[in-house]
């Protein structure tokens, strides 16, 4: 038997065999008992050999789906074990035989992998004793044998079984069960083809080959737990030789290095199975990787591999208990081996990278037990942390923030509980026994009576600190999550604080588990008052639609239906009860949503009604408030009947439909009595007659062919109505109305006899074809999207009306294919033809069948349409085609649609041949929706671009065999093109053929063949199709030989230049393929033998020198080598020059005149300016920087594009070795500048410029910073970038470089010029600071945070000399760029801020922290500070001063807006439909305001000679936070009451609210008497109107 066939042993059966006997008939039954069977055939004749009967029929059952097999396995595996004890020797003698285990090793192999349950390691259980305990050792090793050859070779990719599951499986158990030890698995492995056979390098391999396999999702638990066994188990038998911890590392680490995804799984299935395997080893390797990690040492490079190792074991000794909290309270107690410092820890939670952060997170808050405290250490840290999850911009990390948040509110709960018994038992312990007992733990030895009492006060004491810490936790926590629901936060501290509040009101405990509940009830009892109602009332109005839902969700938890009762009557701090407020903020939203009908208003009214009908008492009035909506929407309607522009600007009826669509959705839920049912069946009859009423009334403009430009003639002359007012109007009147129609055919599934809420079936009828008619009818995109969901649904409903159902879908039917051959098809597009047939087909009903719909389509789609016959306007094979592209598309049809697969991929080819272009174009689309389908659509972008990778086939072509003729045939196809259609019907047939071959590689069989049709088509006269093609032949040539194939294919070319240029295109394809993913075929030997064929290609090719395209793709393939050879140099030194000799030394001269038989080509130019640059820089030690130089300048003189290209190659070369060779490089890029007024070469010569400077100034050695310019040329490079025109792209240039060249000015200048360089330093930061405003382009901040990151590497500051003030320009723009709106931009900044933070690497807010705290440890004592510190209180952005080199503190104190003109501005009603959004939402004005209170509360007492200057500034911010007091006591008087949907609910006036309040409070706990008067009787006033409990909250600092 060879290694790895799969096993075929067919069991023996006597000829005599009867089935009569019960015991035969009843093996499949479930009270088959083996012992039973075993027994009868003890005394059954042997020559009849009954066993092999019920074996047989015990493995055929047991081959069966585990739904169907029940107990097989488990009566498979008794009777052979029963077998192996019986005292007949027969039956012995066939439970120890080879066949019996071979087959049962068989059966595991092929049933575990599709179908795998417990029962299954019964028969692993069962070989191992075959093995150890046979009678036969010979026959026991020959199966061990066998076993170890099948699983290895699996396993080392020699086998072609798909069972590597198994296989991993079974030699786990066997080498656990010590039946094998891993030396033996070792030799198996050694005689493996291509091993090599040194052990260590064979267990490298052999372990790379297991990682591997983790690729596969469902191997992945499987494969490491066998690495775990490896690891852990002894490798022979008679002594302990083990894989010690530092060879773990070697394996893991070489593993997580071929794929960084595999590092979960090595968390979960490596690192926490191996601390449960071996304790002692993994903590050693815990502290190997410790001493490997980088990530908190102060030269940290980032996030390399042994940090996620080091993390990722962190991460899961901590859940197994290994791993202990940070701290040091609980030493004693614990039972952990291994403690976390804090320091360490934080340093990892604030670290740049994402996944560090969560890991780190994960580690401080997990734990095995769910009553273990947590020490003081963690509070702290989570309480300076957590907030800077939650802002976290990655939806991921927000998603596990979440998880780790419910973890750990559940821990904290139970801890507090936990803590409160204990206190509580032990003081009654103490009260009751006295002296008798005493606390756990303490010291054995006699004590006296004192020290008896102060041990036990000690516990009780350490004991209370313990809880009054968790609960001061408590607090700052809740708090925290209601300070996150301010106005101005955003949309990601926003849902992520609304779902860990769900963890609060909503917890999940399990029943009777009382100590959790109250626990959860106190909690909500802290979260739930007046301020949190308040601010969860607001975001039901907000623009996004989770945060809404989160938010109505939090407060139907408390609903009547809820389980917080207490808070259902009233809530803390709340002047009314609940209900009422919800019926005065339903009051206030539904005006809100009138006078703006925007989309977000009005589905937050919406959510209100419905709110305000879960909290209602009785029937009667839940039944009242959807009355009083169908009411209102129907005078609205009649309104609309009458005068649709009116109605569009004053009466939107969308909120109306979303209202009803709700509170139907509540009412769905709930029974009722008859009568209300009858009230209710009126209602939902008036709304669908709604529904079909404003379909009439908007159908005119939806129904357009082009709704988006349409404005019907008689609404023209409305004054204020445009097309964006009517199509909105009515786009979302029938989204909302269908959304509604669908909420009420949803509830057929209910029964009305129980008392639910279900329509009629006149009523079902009514909304099914109202929906086919929209939907037949319908035009604009949007909304067909939606009324195709409601019709699929009402397809699918049908079955509940069984009277009824099949004439219905009849009915569709019938009306879709109508709509087929009639609907005209303007354009290639069939609007909702396809979702009728893929909605009546989703019904999975038996008439019409799936497979008589798919017959017709496809039966219209093959008839024939000539130009001659049709004008296009009526082409019914369009939507029978795109019919069909949607059956493959949809998710719930592409599988009962696979049979169908190759049919539509010949209709989509004969589609391809047709003279009509919409049906070509469809057959294209239904052909790549095929395509699809064969590869799935879970391929990275990247991934398809590529190509195939020269392993496995991506398309089982056996399972789909029409495929590769139909291939064949689409080529074919093409080579017979004529006339005009010989260029667009090749692309179109061809293309689609080509790249499935060059995505999933070719088939075996058909592949000579299309390896010559292929080549064929690299003689195309269209570019493309010869590009496509090359590409796809490279699917064929990734194997050893390729040399000899290219040389074949160039050899074929003769004469033709266009069959040359697809040969050359082939093989520099195959080169770039080669180099990803087959390096070891660029051996030596191939590249000379490429290398020649270049060499000898223009004596034997002369069209070479006549054909542009080929001269440049030549060109090309000889740069690539040379680049390659200059890398490896595996040629020596030769090679890595002589490619360019091949070329005349006239190529590199930009002379056409020497060319004269070449065409111009702007392609060959710009490669032959490539090829001089790349030999320019060969040799730059020989005095070629001034070659570069000179042909940079001569090329600027005959074409800008060329030159830009050779910059760009120029840029993409690494860093030089040279310091010379750099200097080289400056003086080039510098000389272009200054040759050209050019802007594009400009441009690109200073981003380079830029990038090699850094990295020259990054190197601070002497030699270097000797090659950087000189300063005068500096100077004159500023001022002639300044003095010629520029563009955008330009400016942004300049801003960048400017970073390097003023560093660069500044290292070279001496210490005594450095005082005059301070006027240019202040005004580099001002334009720092102008470039990094809100308002500017991405690329404009972008390239503003980078030269401040060049600067900032250069220019150094310690903490012994105080730097100049001149920086504070640049810093506090640096300051600004890390609260940037973009991502990208935050993080760039933070890097920018490492060199001045101790090189720390941090996430960006808490870059900002410590940057403010390094700002006032250097400049605190500085007036300028302190005016711009009161300036961020007040909100100011100071003007640009006149003269940045001559700043001055009245210029930094003038101009403050009032607060009555800011409020006055931002309290303007703005009624517009679609709101522009602002330039910054990641920056929280509020969070602002507190950081520079904390600044301003930090500064220094000012000296005697600061002092007068000092006074002007906190003067000024008096002045302007006392006129803003008065302003909002005023306000507050004026307004009256404020509450949900009040003034201060605006962002814009939040936020002005709260600068004025919190620079109050500072002033006022600074000593300021008349702002404390004044921040007092605001808060008064404001308790009195309802002011926002937030700004109420920031009230502070009255009491001292």
């Amino acid at each position: 038997m060879k290694r790895g066939e799969k096993l075929q042993i067919r069991p023996y059966l006597s000829p005599n065999l009867s089935m009569d006997s019960s015991i035969l008939s009843g093996v499949g039954d479930t009270d088959f008992n083996p012992k039973h069977a075993v027994s009868w055939l003890e005394v059954q004749p042997e020559n009849l050999q009954l066993w092999q009967a019920v074996f047989q029929e015990l493995l055929l059952f047991a081959e069966k789906p585990r739904q169907s097999s029940g107990n097989a396995c488990v009566k498979l595996y008794g009777f052979v074990d029963q077998c192996s004890k019986s005292t007949k020797s027969a039956l012995r003698d066939f439970a120890f035989a080879e066949n019996t285990a071979l087959r049962l090793f068989d059966f595991f192999m092929e049933w575990n992998e599709q179908d795998s349950h417990r029962s299954m390691r019964l028969v692993l259980d069962f070989l191992a004793y075959f093995i150890s305990k046979n009678p036969a050792p010979e026959v026991g090793a020959s199966v061990k044998a066998a076993i170890l050859n099948i699983t290895m070779s699996i396993i080392a990719g020699q086998s072609s079984l798909p069972s590597v599951k198994s296989a991993m499986l079974a030699l786990d158990h066997f080498i656990q069960k010590k039946t094998v030890y891993l030396c033996s698995v070792l030799g198996i492995y050694r005689e493996t083809p291509g091993s090599p056979s040194d052990e260590t390098a064979l267990w490298d391999t052999l372990i790379a080959k297991i990682f591997a396999w983790m690729e596969l999702r469902h191997v992945c638990t499987v494969a490491g737990k066998l690495l775990v066994t490896i690891f852990t188990s002894s490798w022979y038998e008679d002594r302990d030789v083990r894989h010690q911890p530092h060879a773990w590392h070697e394996f893991i680490y070489r593993g997580l290095q071929t794929n960084l995804e595999y590092l979960e799984p090595i968390k979960l299935y490596i690192f926490v199975p191996l601390f449960k395997a071996d304790q002692a080893g993994s903590l050693v390797y815990l502290h190997h990787l410790s001493t490997l990690q980088r990530l908190t040492s102060e030269d940290s490079n980032g996030w390399d591999l042994n940090s996620m190792l080091w993390l990722a074991m962190l991460e899961a000794g901590k859940k197994v208990g290994v791993v202990d909290e940070p701290g040091h309270e609980y030493k004693k107690q614990s039972q952990s081996l291994a403690h976390l410092r804090a320091d360490i820890l934080e340093s990892v939670l604030c670290h740049n990278s994402h996944e560090a952060r969560s890991s780190a997170v994960s580690i401080l808050i997990a734990s095995p037990s769910t009553t273990k405290p947590y020490t003081a250490e963690a509070l702290h840290l989570l309480k300076q942390h957590l907030p800077s999850f939650h802002e976290d911009s990655d939806p991921k990390m927000r998603y596990d923030i979440l998880g780790y948040s419910r973890n750990m509110i559940k821990r904290i709960q139970s801890t507090v509980e936990s803590l409160r018994r204990e206190d509580e038992w032990i003081s009654k312990k103490i009260n009751k026994t006295g002296l008798n007992k005493t606390v756990p733990n303490l010291s054995t030895t006699k004590p006296n009576r004192g020290q008896i009492e102060k041990q036990q006060e000690d516990t009780i004491a350490e004991l209370r600190a313990t809880l009054r810490q968790h609960e001061d936790f408590v607090s700052w926590y809740v708090e925290f999550l209601k300070s996150e629901l301010a106005p101005t936060t955003s949309y990601q501290r926003h849902i992520t604080a609304l779902k860990a509040m769900g963890f609060i009101i909503k917890p999940s405990t399990p029943p009777g588990s009382n100590a959790a509940s109250s626990s959860s009830f106190e909690l909500s009892s802290l979260l739930v008052d007046a301020t949190w109602f308040r601010s969860i009332l607001d975001l039901i109005m907000d623009p996004f639609d989770d945060v809404r839902e989160t938010a109505t969700s939090l407060i139907m938890s408390l609903s009547l239906e809820g389980s917080n009762s207490a808070l259902q009557k009233q809530i803390n701090g709340l002047k009314g009860s609940p209900a009422e407020e919800l019926q005065s903020f339903c009051r206030k939203a539904d005006e809100l949503a009138r006078k703006t009908a925007r989309a977000d208003h009005s589905d937050g009214v919406a959510r209100s009604f419905e709110l305000v009908c879960r909290w209602s008492t009785s029937s009667e009035d839940r039944i009242q408030i959807p009355l009083t909506v169908l009411s209102s929407l129907e005078a609205k309607l009649s309104a609309a009947e009458t005068d649709l522009a009116t109605a569009v600007l004053q009466a939107p009826v969308h909120g109306s439909f979303a209202s009803l669509r709700y509170i139907w959705s509540s009412l769905s839920i709930t029974k009722f009595s008859e009568k209300d049912l009858q009230t209710l069946a009126e209602m939902q009859t008036r709304a669908i007659a709604c529904c079909s009423r404003i379909w009439q009334t908007v159908r005119h403009v939806l129904c357009d062919d082009s709704p988006e430009g349409h404005l019907p003639e008689e609404l023209e002359e409305v004054e204020g109505l445009d097309t964006k007012d009517l199509l909105s109007y009515s786009f979302r009147a029938i989204h909302e109305s269908s959304n509604l129609m669908r909420t009420i055919a949803n509830n057929a599934r209910q029964n009305r006899g129980q008392g639910l809420l279900a329509p009629s079936k006149q009523n079902f009828e009514a909304i099914g074809r109202l929906t086919f008619d929209e939907l037949s009818n319908l035009r604009h995109r949007g909304a067909f999207t939606t009324v195709s969901q409601t019709f699929t649904s009402c397809c699918q409903l049908v079955k509940y009306f069984p009277d009824d159902g099949s004439s219905l879908l009849d009915e569709w039917y019938k009306g879709a294919v109508t709509c087929i051959h009639t609907q005209a098809s303007t354009t290639r597009r069939s609007a909702g033809i396809p979702a009728l047939i893929v909605g009546i087909l989703s019904s999975n009903a038996d008439h019409p069948s799936f497979e008589d719909v798919i017959r017709t389509l496809q039966d219209i789609g093959r008839r024939t349409a000539l130009v001659s016959e049709t004008d296009g306007s009526n082409l019914s094979q369009v939507h029978a085609l795109n019919c069909i592209k949607d059956i493959f598309k949809s998710s719930y049809l592409s599988k009962r649609a696979e049979p169908y697969l190759t049919d539509c991929l010949q209709l989509a080819a004969t589609s391809l041949k047709s003279e009509i272009w919409a049906i070509r174009n469809c057959g294209l689309l239904l052909l790549r929706s095929l395509v699809d389908c064969l590869f799935g659509t879970s391929e990275s972008k990247m991934s398809i671009e590529a190509g195939w990778d020269g392993r496995a086939v991506k398309i089982s072509y056996h399972k789909f065999q029409a495929l590769p003729p139909l291939l064949v045939n689409l080529l074919e196809m093409g080579q017979q093109s004529k006339g005009v259609l010989i260029g667009t019907q090749t692309a179109e047939s061809v293309f689609p053929a080509l790249d499935i071959i060059r995505r999933a590689g070719p088939p075996d069989e058909f592949r000579n063949n299309l390896y010559d049709i292929i080549a064929w088509y690299l003689g195309s006269h269209i570019w493309h199709v010869r590009e496509i093609a090359a590409r796809t032949l490279c699917s064929f040539l990734l194997k050893p030989g390729w040399v000899e194939s290219v040389a074949d294919l160039l050899a074929s070319s003769g004469a033709s230049a266009n069959k040359l240029h697809g040969a050359l295109l082939t093989l520099k394809f195959l080169l770039e393929r080669l180099a990803d993913v087959m390096p070891n075929q660029l051996s030596d030997e191939n590249v000379r033998a490429a290398h020649n064929l270049l060499t000898e290609l223009p004596s034997t090719h002369h069209c070479i020198s006549t054909c542009s395209e080929a001269r440049a793709v030549y060109i090309e393939i000889i740069g690539f080598i040379t680049r390659l050879s200059q890398t490896r140099n595996p040629l020596g030194e030769d090679l890595a020059t002589r490619p360019l000799d091949i070329q005349p030394p006239s190529a590199l001269k930009f002379d056409t005149q020497l060319n004269k038989n070449i065409a111009p080509s702007a392609l060959l130019d710009i490669r032959l300016g490539q090829a001089a640059v790349q030999q320019a820089l060969q040799n730059f030690n020989s005095g070629a920087g001034n070659a570069l130089g000179h042909v940079l300048t001569a090329a600027l003189k005959d074409d800008i594009n060329v030159v830009c290209s050779m910059l760009e190659d120029l840029s993409s070369i690494g860093p030089s070795q040279s310091g010379e060779a750099e200097a080289n490089l400056v003086d080039a890029y510098i000389q272009v500048c200054l040759d050209t007024a050019a802007p594009e070469p400009r441009t690109i010569a200073l981003e380079s410029l830029a990038v090699l400077m850094d990295g020259m100034l990054c190197n601070r050695s002497g030699e270097r910073l000797t090659h950087l310019p000189a300063n005068e040329v500096v100077a004159q490079l500023w001022t002639d970038l300044h003095g010629k025109p520029f563009n955008p792209s330009l400016s942004d240039a300049i801003i960048r470089v400017s970073g390097p060249l003023l560093a660069i000015i500044i290292l070279c200048s001496d210490s005594a010029s450095r005082d005059d360089l301070e006027p240019w330093l202040r005004s580099w930061g001002v334009m720092m600071g102008d470039a990094g405003m809100a308002d500017r382009t991405f690329d404009t901040r972008m390239a503003a945070v980078e030269a401040m990151a060049s600067f900032s590497t250069s220019v150094t500051f310690t903490n012994e000399t105080t730097p100049s003030s001149a920086h504070l320009p640049w810093l506090l723009a640096l300051y600004d760029a890390l609260n940037d709106d973009d991502d990208e931009i935050r993080a760039a900044a933070s890097s920018a801020a490492t060199p001045i933070l101790s090189n720390q690497r941090l996430i960006s807010v808490e870059a900002g922290r410590r940057l403010l705290r390094w700002l006032v440890i250097h400049y605190g004592a500085a007036d300028e500070f302190r005016a711009h510190v009161a300036c961020r209180m007040a909100g100011h952005t100071p003007s640009p001063p006149p003269d940045p080199r001559n700043p001055s503190i009245d210029t930094l104190l003038a101009g403050w807006t009032p607060t009555e003109a800011q409020l006055a501005e931002a309290m303007r009603f703005d009624d517009s439909l679609f709101v522009i959004e602002e330039q910054n939402l990641y920056v929280d004005e509020v969070r602002e305001a507190h950081r520079w209170r904390g600044v301003f509360a930090s500064l220094p007492s000012p000296s005697s000679s600061l002092s007068v200057s000092c006074s002007a500034i906190e003067a000024t911010l008096s002045r302007w936070t006392l006129a803003g007091l008065q302003t909002l006591t005023r306000i507050a008087k004026a307004e009256g009451r404020d509450g949900p949907l009040g003034w201060t609910s605006k962002p814009e006036v939040f936020a002005i609210c709260a600068r004025v309040l919190v620079s109050g409070s500072a002033l006022a706990v600074a000593g300021d008497t008349g702002v404390r008067g004044e921040l007092r009787r605001f808060r008064d006033e404001g308790r009195g109107a309802e002011v926002h409990g937030l700004l109420l909250g920031m009230c502070d600092g009255l009491d001292g």
